[in-house]
C-alpha cells in the first residue's frame, strides 16, 4: 500500500506524525483539483518551550543577535518543509501528481498572498479534517498532545490513499484568555473560532510580531512542555 511506503521514506526523518487526508470536498480554488493531502508534522521540544517560558523575550533576543536561523523553531519550520518538497518529488517520480505547500514552493508558484497573508489551503485546515486538533483564539492549531508547538507542512496528491475526513473540531478554549492577555501589540482579539468564520475575528496579522508568546503560554503547549 501506497501509505506505507510513504511512511517508510519518511520513517528516519524525525517526523512526529503523518496524516492522510482526503480534501476532495473543498472548493477547487483550495484544493486546486488534488483530492488528497498529507500532512507532515514534527514537534517543538518540551526543552524549547520551557526556555522560552522563562525568557519570554527570547524571539526580540535572538533578531537582535542575528541568530534567527539557528533557532529550533526556524530549524524544524524549514525541515518539514524540505520533507515536504521531497514527499512531492517522491510521489511525482512514482507516477502522481503531487504539489508541495512549503513556504518557497508556495510563494514561487504565486499561491501566498503576500499583501493579505494568505494562502489558499492552510495547513491547519488540513489538520482539522484529519481531527488532528482544533483552531485556538490565537488562530493557531491546538493538539492534546503537543499543544501548539508543532511545525507542520503539507502535500497535495492524486495518488490513490488510504485517508480519512473528519469534521473540524469546535475551540475547547472556553474561557481560557491567556493568548490574548500574553499578546504585546493586541494582534489577537480573543474570539472563538467558528467554522463559518473570517481569520481577521481572531487575529490581526499585521499587528503580530511573530514571537510565539501565544504559542508557548497557551495552557495546552504548557501542558506538553511542563506534563501539568
Amino acid at each position: 500500500m501506497l501509505n506505507l511506503q510513504i511512511k517508510s521514506f519518511l520513517k528516519k526523518q524525525g517526523l512526529d506524525f503523518i496524516h492522510f487526508v482526503d480534501i476532495s470536498n473543498l472548493p477547487q480554488k483550495q484544493n486546486q483539483v488534488f483530492s488528497n493531502a498529507l500532512l507532515l508534522g514534527i514537534a517543538l521540544s518540551p526543552e524549547f518551550i520551557r526556555m522560552i517560558t522563562e525568557m519570554p523575550d527570547y524571539v526580540d533576543l535572538m533578531v537582535r543577535t542575528g541568530k534567527v536561523n539557528s533557532d529550533e523553531y526556524v530549524e524544524k519550520e524549514a525541515k518539514v518543509d524540505y520533507l515536504a518538497d521531497e514527499l512531492a518529488t517522491f510521489l511525482i517520480e512514482q507516477g502522481y501528481n503531487a504539489y508541495s505547500q512549503s513556504e518557497n514552493n508556495l510563494d514561487k508558484t504565486g499561491f501566498y498572498n503576500t499583501k493579505t497573508k494568505t494562502s489558499p489551503l492552510p495547513h491547519k485546515t488540513i489538520a482539522g479534517l484529519a481531527g488532528l486538533g482544533w483552531i485556538g483564539k490565537h488562530n493557531l492549531l491546538v493538539t492534546p498532545n503537543y499543544g501548539s508547538a508543532i511545525c507542520m507542512c503539507t502535500v497535495l496528491t492524486d495518488a490513490p490513499l488510504a485517508t480519512v475526513s473528519k469534521s473540524p473540531q469546535e475551540s475547547k478554549c472556553g474561557d481560557c484568555s491567556i493568548c490574548m492577555e500574553i499578546c504585546t501589540p493586541k494582534a489577537i482579539k480573543g474570539n472563538h473560532w467558528k467554522i463559518d468564520g473570517k481569520r481577521e475575528d481572531l487575529v490581526d496579522v499585521f499587528k503580530c510580531t511573530q514571537c510565539l508568546k501565544c504559542l508557548v503560554f497557551c495552557p495546552w503547549t504548557q501542558k506538553y512542555a511542563f506534563g501539568q
